[in-house]
C-alpha cells in the first residue's frame, strides 16, 4: 500500500469534500464548501489521503477549525473518516498523524472531537491506539441525523482530546482499571436487527458514564476481546 496524506488548500479542490462525505456516510448534509473556507480561515485544515498511483482518487479525509477555551486554543477535528471499501487499512490512522503533525506546525497542543461512544471501532481506534482521552459525555450532540450511518438513535457523543504531539500507540495505562463500561459489538448491526435493544444500549451507556464521570473516574484504555469495554480508573484519592 503506497498511501499519502496532503493538506488541501486550494478551494476547487474543497469543493470535492461535500462528495466524499457522502461517499463515506451517506449523508445528505454534508458540509459545504463556502462553510470549508471558513474553517480554513479560522486556524483549521482540511487533508486527503490517496493512492500514490491514483493520486486524485481520494481514499479519506480529516476536517478541522481552530478552537479556544480555558486553557488556550486547540484544534477541533469536526470529521476523519475513510471511505468503505479501503477501511481497516492504517488510512485512518495516517490522515489522523498528519492532521497531529499539522497542528504541532501550527502551534497548536492538543486536539478535540466527538465520537459515537457505541462504536467498538471508533472506540478501539480513538482511546486505544491514538491514546485519546474522553473527557465528557454529551446527550443527542448532533439532535436527529439523516446519514445512513447515524440514523435511529440519539447522536450520544463522548469528548475526547489528543495530545500535540501524539505518541505513536497509546502507552499502557499505569492505572488498574476499576470499571468496565460495555457496549455492543456491532451497534449498526443492531440498529438493524432489533431497535429496540440497540435504544437500550444507548440509554444504558449514557447512564453509566453519567454516573462514572459524576463519580470521578476516568477512562484509561479500552479493550476489544472477547467483548468491548471501556477501562476506567477509580477517582484518586
Amino acid at each position: 500500500m503506497d498511501i499519502a496524506v496532503r493538506t488541501l488548500t486550494d478551494p476547487a479542490e474543497w469543493a470535492r469534500i461535500p462528495q466524499l462525505e457522502q461517499a463515506i456516510w451517506g449523508n445528505g448534509d454534508p458540509v459545504p464548501a463556502s462553510c470549508i473556507r471558513v474553517m480554513v480561515s479560522l486556524g483549521g485544515q482540511v487533508a486527503v489521503a490517496f493512492d500514490r498511483r491514483e493520486p486524485d482518487c481520494w481514499l479519506g479525509f480529516t476536517m478541522s477549525i481552530g478552537g479556544s477555551d480555558a486553557e488556550g486554543p486547540f484544534l477541533y477535528s469536526h470529521q476523519a473518516g475513510v471511505v468503505p471499501a479501503r477501511q481497516g487499512q492504517g488510512i485512518g490512522r495516517l490522515l489522523k498523524y498528519h492532521q497531529n503533525a499539522w497542528a504541532d506546525q501550527a502551534g497548536y497542543k492538543r486536539i478535540r472531537w466527538t465520537f459515537d461512544p457505541l462504536r467498538a471501532g471508533n472506540a478501539y481506534f480513538n482511546v486505544g491506539v491514538l491514546g485519546a482521552r474522553i473527557n465528557a459525555y454529551y446527550p443527542n450532540y448532533y439532535g436527529t441525523m439523516t446519514s445512513q450511518l447515524n440514523r435511529g438513535l440519539p447522536s450520544d457523543r463522548v469528548l475526547c482530546e489528543w495530545a500535540v504531539p501524539g505518541p505513536a500507540r497509546r502507552p499502557a495505562s499505569a492505572v488498574e482499571p476499576a470499571l468496565a463500561i460495555r457496549i455492543p459489538p456491532d451497534i449498526g448491526a443492531l440498529k438493524v436487527r432489533d431497535p429496540e435493544r440497540a435504544l437500550y444500549w444507548r440509554e444504558t451507556v449514557k447512564r453509566a458514564f453519567e454516573e462514572a464521570f459524576h463519580a470521578g473516574y476516568q477512562v484509561v484504555g479500552f479493550r476489544k476481546d472477547p467483548a468491548p469495554v471501556y477501562l476506567l480508573a477509580a477517582p484518586q484519592g
